[in-house]
């Protein structure tokens, strides 16, 4: 139809080639008879690669669409023609051709390849030259782990190709200039030139980056700076089956531009399109609109829609400064990251602004307190969470963690003056509002702060694990709430606050081992936490990280005891409850029991059931057969509840 759309008006009518040559080999012979009897009506004259690299002109005369079906360097000799000849080129490939099929998005099906082959509407691409050879899909330097996968393979088969490649893998020195003339010195393991579409884990990465037509080389860096960081990327990969991301994981640089030179330390294999056909230094240089080729539709809406690309660089991810330097000195991949400041700038600007004391934190310090200590005179919970909200000490325990593991002298200081003078404010404020009411009696939310155990040093680090975490990522930065609260730090400060305000030392010891419990816990799992992060290249800070383990043993004692104290009484409990005992003929039933302390005493609370009157005499029975169950002196009430 003259004006290429169907009678219906919906879709432009698909135009075909008057004439074509078809280029085959010897294995692609058979592909003759099907080229020859074409549904499309073109007129096709096949003629084998060796007669027309023979006399190339002769047989290309006149000629404006060739076909072409064999292996990948047949391929490039066909479009290296079609660079100096101006023809269109169409693409037929075998069963074994997987990679030709994703990245030129051709059709696997023999008649409806013939027929996308001999289409008239070929798009205009661009083709990449590395020192002067043509790349179809990919180049590789070094070593590129899991980059060059293919996407379908399975979550097994990836796993053991990951550990595999990931044995003694080292980074070595890369120097990449880009067209624009900037110059990026780095350390890696390998990197990749590839164009769009090849169906490899590397395409999911680029895929909003790169396109057939515009212009540019795109370079894909690895550099795995630790086993951790190497199992995020392989984590990541594993389970994000769905297409490019948006943000590059921490182990890979991404260069786009239309020239792009690399440079290693010492001469690498390159190997492009899975042949070894040179070593570095490379020079790779795009080439606009080099050839036209036949491509799916996929692809051929995509490039429709492609505007002139400006050169990028996203290298942000890979070692540099004295991250290269360590990074070149190191015989295989660490097990923690290489860490600089520069690489984590924001993350200690806002440490060091934590750890500073401000007219803010003293006013917080001051208010949160009151609210908590309000809020435990009046057994409130919900006042209690928003005091835990209003507190401000979680922040300067973080950057105290961060100042014990670098051994930075000026952070570990700041933050343990903004703590120290917290605490002072805590307890002075607390034991006002004490003094304010010296007759209000122990609530249960006061009670709660009290006898803390291993389970409460438990919870203090994983809120420290939870905390690091929460601080070195800016898009969960507000769930560093939520950790607060978990681990509360101005409710037990309260408490002890209180019990100087009563002169009561153990209720104030028993709170303030609480909040030590919590503020040690926190610090050194979070210190642990920065480290595996890679904020430190070493526990550079021993001794003071030593400091902090040596109180967690030494709080731990008192925890372990009192969480023996709690186990025991459980089962005291448990024993008791519902027993039956016969007393003097009378039959009584021990309905609840509850044991506490007084002193150095242990009393035993008991509630029994009972349808005789009881004397004394059976009292003191029924007290010396409970006693034999213990070893030691027990301090018995019973409250009896007469049943008809």
């Amino acid at each position: 139809m003259d004006n290429g759309v169907d009678k219906a008006g919906a879709e432009p009518a698909v135009k075909y080639v008057s004439s074509a040559l078809f280029v085959y080999t010897r294995e692609t012979e058979p592909l003759v008879r099907p080229m020859l009897e074409n549904s499309q009506r073109a007129v096709v004259r096949p003629v084998t690669i060796e007669e027309l690299m023979e006399n190339p002109r002769k047989r290309l005369s006149g000629m404006t669409h060739v076909v072409v079906a064999g292996g990948v360097d047949v391929i490039k000799e066909v479009l290296h023609l079609a660079m100096r000849y101006d023809f269109s080129v169409g693409i037929i490939p075998s069963e074994n051709q997987r990679d030709l099929v994703r990245s030129f998005d051709l059709a696997e099906n023999l008649e409806a390849a013939v027929a996308q082959s001999l289409r008239a509407d070929a798009q205009a691409v661009d083709l990449i030259m590395c020192n002067e050879k043509l790349l179809l899909f990919r180049a590789v330097i070094g070593r590129v782990p899991l980059m060059d996968e293919p996407s379908s393979v399975s979550r097994m088969v990836l796993l053991a190709s990951a550990v595999k490649k990931f044995l003694g893998l080292k980074l070595l020195r890369f120097d990449f200039t880009t067209g624009g003339g900037r110059k990026i010195k780095t350390a890696a393991c390998g990197c990749m030139v590839l164009q769009p579409h090849v169906g490899t884990l590397a395409s999911r990465l680029m895929a909003r980056n790169s396109s057939f037509t515009d212009g540019m080389v795109s370079l894909l860096i690895t550099a795995p700076l630790s086993v951790v960081s190497y199992l995020k990327f392989l984590g990541r990969v594993i389970f994000s089956p769905s297409g490019g991301s948006r943000r590059l994981p921490d182990t890979v640089g991404y260069i786009r531009s239309p020239r792009i030179e690399i440079k290693t330390e010492r001469g690498l294999d390159v190997t492009i399109d899975g042949e070894q056909v040179t070593r570095t230094p490379l020079i790779c240089q795009a080439l606009p609109a080099a050839v036209r080729i036949n491509l799916g539709p996929a692809s051929r809406e995509e490039s429709r829609k492609d505007q002139p690309a400006a050169e990028k660089i996203d290298v942000a991810n890979l070692p540099r400064g004295r991250e290269l330097d360590r990074a070149r000195k190191k015989s295989a991949v660490p097990f923690f990251s290489y860490a600089s400041e520069e690489r984590f700038r924001d993350l200690f600007i806002a440490l060091r602004e934590d750890a500073r004391v401000d007219q803010t934190y003293l006013v917080l310090m001051l208010l949160s307190t009151l609210l908590a200590t309000v809020g435990l005179y009046l057994n409130s919970a919900s006042v209690i969470i928003g005091a835990m909200l209003l507190a401000p000490l979680m922040a300067p325990t973080l950057s105290l963690a961060m100042g014990l593991l670098r051994s930075d002298l000026d952070l570990t200081k700041n933050s343990v003056v903004k703590i120290t003078g917290g605490v002072v404010i805590a307890l002075g404020a607390a034991a006002f509002v004490a003094l304010l009411f010296p007759y209000r009696s122990i609530t249960p939310e006061m009670q709660a702060r009290l006898n803390p155990t291993l389970l409460d040093l438990a919870v203090a680090i994983c809120a420290g694990i939870a905390g690091a975490y929460t601080k070195s990522f800016k898009e969960i930065l507000q769930s560093l709430a939520g950790v607060a609260i978990a681990v509360a730090l101005v409710p037990p400060l309260a408490v002890a606050g209180i019990g100087i305000g009563q002169w009561d030392f153990a209720f104030f010891s028993q709170a303030f081992l609480l909040f030590c419990t919590n503020l040690v816990g926190i610090i050194l799992a979070a210190a642990l936490t920065f480290r595996m992060l890679g904020y430190s290249a070493a526990v550079r800070g021993k001794l003071g990280i030593g400091v902090v383990a040596v109180f967690m043993v030494l709080i731990s004692i008192p925890l372990y005891l009192s969480f023996q104290r709690i186990v025991e009484k459980r089962t005291i409990e448990g024993s008791c409850e519902k027993e039956r005992f016969l007393v003097n003929g009378k039959y009584l039933i021990i309905q609840k029991v509850r044991l506490g302390h007084h002193g150095d005493k242990d009393v035993l609370v008991l509630d029994i059931l009972a349808r005789d009157m009881l004397t004394r005499a059976d009292l003191t029975k029924l007290k010396e057969k409970i006693q034999n169950n213990f070893t030691r002196k027990m301090v018995i009430h019973a409250k009896i509840t007469y049943i008809p």
